[in-house]
């Protein structure tokens, strides 16, 4: 190769050299070899001494002499300084050569459609997701990115050399949410240099965000190739895309039959493992219908159907109902009409026992006692002990309520009007217009040392505060219940004495109990246990969470498995819910004219580019400098 270079600069050196330095005035510094020479020319001599005995040898050193090049090999300084300045001169007039090199220097993004229905099965057996994998093999270049296209884009890895990116794609699995193809081309056009290249698996059956051909034709502005790699597959399909809690225990799922022939499908009910329903549905085809599970158990309930297509995924749908989210609660008043009863029977889960003041049963198996009337001594006491043992009681103002060591306050006299005001913010007034309350009669109520004030009226009276009782917790409510002697009477005539307030006519007086039942047993809501796919979930710090199918340590979790999800405070189920996933069948992708979604061949594209060696020279020149030092250091004048 050199012998070559050698012939092209003989044969034309004016050519060579533009073809070959970037800064052609760079190469007079060449000249700088001249004072060298001189340097080393005018060098002052040693001064030699003749002695006798030595007279036999002058001829020799007289002939040694007439050659002017035996100064320089006598010091091999003056070639290592020869050597650097070539290099360094070569270096500053920028050589190059020409070499082919992959457009976009290489870079391609492979972008994964991994979205549900990508697990569904092919004519061989494999899923489509399996054949995403196996054809972007072919797709891989000198740098790689990978970018998983879910409900979010996650990228896999970034810049990565063909072989790492290879063992990358053996490792990946489809997930179950849906997909947003658009954000993940855009990702990867910011993460791409002109010239790049951007490939897309997927089956094109649905997505969210934008259409996926406007993010490929912003790319292609932007000087990057992007394709379209369809992935086929099965279409027949039998799934669950919805389910639903029914206000209580009772929960409705829908299973569609996305297939053009009617089908039987069977289906099994387990909780925690035990088997507590199965029966049989028949869906005509391209239809859908409603199964209602009543009466569902506390635990981890799976609700399979029996259907042999080719997305298994939507034949499971998980549900969680934990013990804390049932609630029975015992509610006592003398009242014939009582509105905190009806709006606490509203809420899921909850079961509501009325009783009369004089027919009190025992306490211990509520979680929660209300009190709306004035109770005897024994009941008094009983409730006291109750609390003390840990259970927890709303007491709420009636006409004869009388003080009590239990309350957070100490009753006053009755006052008229007054206006409220929340002092202390908290879940249970949040969101409850308190301030429109049109309050006529109340408890002029002071708090006890060591209670909490949530809400005072205007003239400073408490009407919502807590405290801790022993092992307990009780709040008191000033917000008196109406008054009603007989089923007939009117509780939301303004007129009527018997009414304090008209709290219980606000359309979020039954958010009010829900808030008040969720902050006194510190439960969270069924909903908080079951999710659907594509859902994040902001942890407290990060934390070790068991998957389906792995175990992730995070802060962010995203919900992209169907099952159930092991928190370290819960247990979350997990379900797909989504009929455009399950619908293999699909609407297919808006392509323009000249854009194709058909499987395409890999074609390298090179261009030739400018290999720049400067740097590899000036690596050399400072070698030399350091065995220069070193020689210098050797021979004892450094």
């Amino acid at each position: 190769m050199v012998l070559d270079f050698l012939y092209v600069f003989l044969a034309n050196p004016n050519q060579f050299i533009n073809d070959h330095f970037n800064n052609r005035t760079g190469l007079y510094t060449l000249l700088s070899i001249i004072p060298l020479i001189i340097i080393y020319l005018l060098r002052p001599r040693p001064k030699k001494l003749r002695i006798p005995s030595l007279m036999f040898l002058f001829d020799l050193e007289r002939k040694k002499r007439l050659n002017i090049f035996r100064k320089f090999l006598k010091d091999p300084l003056f070639f290592i300084q020869l050597l650097v300045l070539i290099l360094v001169s070569l270096a500053i007039a920028a050589p190059f050569i020409m070499a082919n090199e992959e457009a976009g220097g290489g870079s391609t993004v492979i972008i994964l459609d991994a979205s549900g229905s990508m697990q569904a099965k092919t004519a061989l057996g494999s899923t489509k997701f399996d054949d995403a994998l196996g054809q972007a093999q072919n797709f891989l270049s000198a740098k790689n990115t990978i970018i998983m296209a879910e409900s979010v884009p996650l990228m896999v890895m970034q810049d990565a050399p063909s072989g790492s990116a290879s063992d990358a794609l053996k490792k990946l699995k489809a997930k179950a949410t849906e997909t947003d193809l658009s954000s993940a081309i855009l990702l990867g056009r910011r993460v791409l240099p002109e010239g790049g290249r951007i490939v897309v698996f997927s089956d094109f059956t649905s997505w969210i965000g934008d259409d996926p051909s406007v993010a490929k034709a912003l790319a292609e502005a932007n000087g990057i190739t992007v394709d379209f790699v369809t992935i086929s597959g099965r279409t027949d399909n039998i799934g669950i895309v919805n389910g639903w809690f029914n206000g209580g225990n009772d929960y409705t799922i829908v299973v569609k039959n996305f297939n053009s022939q009617a089908a039987d499908v069977g289906i099994d009910v387990t909780t925690d493992s035990t088997n507590v329903l199965s029966s049989t549905l028949h869906l005509n085809g391209d239809s859908s219908q409603n199964f209602v599970i009543s009466n569902l158990a506390s635990g981890t309930t799976k609700i399979s159907i029996s259907s042999d297509d080719a997305l298994p995924l939507d034949n499971n749908a998980y549900v969680i109902i934990p013990s804390s989210v049932k609630h029975n609660l015992l509610y006592i008043t003398d009242n014939a009409k009582s509105p905190p009863v009806v709006a606490l029977g509203l809420i899921p889960f909850t079961t509501v026992t009325k009783t009369s003041t004089k027919n009190i049963p025992s306490m211990s198996g509520y979680s929660i006692v209300f009190v709306g009337s004035t109770l005897p001594s024994d009941a008094i006491q009983s409730l006291s002990d109750y609390v003390r043992g840990g259970g927890n009681a709303v007491i709420i103002a009636s006409p004869a309520l009388k003080d009590m060591d239990l309350l957070p306050v100490t009753l006053g006299s009755i006052s008229n009007a007054t206006s409220l005001d929340v002092v202390l913010p908290s879940i249970i007034t949040d969101g409850i217009d308190i301030d429109t309350i049109q309050v006529t009669k109340h408890f002029n109520a002071q708090a006890k040392p060591g209670s909490v004030s949530l809400v005072e009226g205007g003239d400073g009276s408490v009407m919502l505060a807590y405290w801790k009782f022993g092992k307990g917790t009780v709040l008191y409510s000033g917000l008196a219940d109406p008054v009603a002697e007989n089923i007939s009477e009117n509780i939301y005539d303004p007129l009527n004495p018997n009414i304090w307030n008209d709290f219980h006519s606000h359309a979020d007086y039954p958010l009010f109990w829900k808030q008040m039942l969720e902050w006194i047993t510190g439960s969270l809501g069924v909903s908080e246990y079951n999710a659907k796919t594509g859902q994040f979930i902001k942890l407290p710090a990060t934390e070790t969470v068991k998957t389906p199918s792995d175990t992730v340590t995070t802060d962010l979790l995203l919900l992209d498995e169907v099952g159930v999800y092991h928190l370290p405070d819960k247990d979350v189920a997990v379900n797909l819910y989504d009929e455009t996933e399950s619908n293999l069948a699909g609407a297919g992708i808006t392509l323009a004219a000249n854009q194709t979604a058909a499987q395409i061949p890999y074609n390298i594209e090179l261009k030739p580019v400018r290999k720049y060696l400067d740097i590899y020279l000036i690596i050399a020149g400072m070698f030399l400098v350091f065995l220069e030092l070193y020689y210098l250091h050797w021979r004892g004048e450094l």
